[in-house]
């Protein structure tokens, strides 16, 4: 059995129940981030995680309310990590090598917090305290540019990708589909349909689509780059998922989530769900 939690369930607009995308994946004994839009640290914190517990990160593209919280997700892990601990795993579209570089990199926009964190002697007395050993190393960490298709191997699951249409060409933008031997779960991230999507999640037992608006009142441009309500249903239905979470919800979305899902149920029979933030689902 595999858990999945929604720490983020919103869109860049800030409200206090819902900003930002994130989610959590527990599969065996690996954590798994999928996105780190607002606040994703936090709200990881708030569900009785830590950062240094996070073995992985997934990415599905740019968008700031999708990678904000990157930095913090990884600085605050490396602050808890004694040394010993594997490093943290980052799969994205590029420029995520890049991206990395130069927040943490040796004249990264964190470069000064990293070296005085390794080297001050108040530093070295608080990871000492929390029973490091000196000298502390750096972050530990790998990262990689991710190109459609691929496909990441962990101990008891698989990782798979495939290009959407969301932004381009102004950015790369990916779905994410998880296999294990538990079950499977599928991430749209910001996404209108296609056939790489289609045949990514086939046979997925829990679809996670991130949509904006009712069907109604998406405007063509909207339709463009991300999906509306029946968009999902659809897509739900024609995958064959056995469940449908809504993510990316704006908060006029989330309060007419009773009609929203009385439509959906017109074109697709599985479960659907219009998840609060921190809530948990398995698979």
């Amino acid at each position: 059995m595999a858990v999945l939690q929604i720490l983020r369930a919103g869109t860049p607009g800030p409200s206090p129940e819902r900003w930002g995308t994130a989610f959590l994946l527990q599969i065996e004994g690996d954590l798994i981030m999928v996105d780190c839009g607002h606040g994703a640290t936090q709200r990881l914190v708030d569900a009785g995680r830590q950062p240094k517990e996070v073995g992985h990160l997934f990415l599905t593209h740019h968008h700031s309310d999708h990678v904000v919280d990157y930095p913090c997700l990884f600085l605050s892990r490396w602050n808890q990590c004694m040394g010993e601990e594997p490093p943290l795993r980052i799969f994205g579209p590029p420029p995520i090598e890049a991206m990395t570089d130069k927040l943490f990199g040796e004249t990264g926009v964190f470069a000064e917090d990293i070296v005085a964190r390794i080297h001050h002697p108040a530093s070295e007395h608080s990871h000492t305290r929390r029973g490091g050993r000196l000298p502390r190393p750096g972050p530990l960490y790998e990262v990689q540019n991710v190109e459609p298709g691929m496909t990441v191997h962990g101990e008891t699951w698989t990782a798979t990708c495939a290009e959407v249409q969301h932004m381009q060409p102004y950015m790369t933008c990916l779905a994410w589909r998880f296999d294990s031997e538990g079950g499977s779960c599928a991430f749209t991230g910001d996404a209108t349909a296609g056939d790489s999507l289609v045949d990514l999640i086939a046979g997925v037992d829990t679809l996670v689509a991130n949509v904006v608006l009712r069907q109604e009142r998406l405007s063509d441009v909207m339709g463009t780059c991300i999906f509306g309500t029946m968009d999902a249903a659809a897509l739900a239905r024609d995958a064959g998922a056995e469940r449908l979470v809504l993510a990316h919800m704006t908060g006029g979305l989330f309060s007419e989530r009773d009609r929203a899902a009385a439509e959906m149920a017109q074109v697709y029979g599985g479960s659907i769900v219009f998840p609060e933030e921190l809530s948990t689902l398995t698979f």
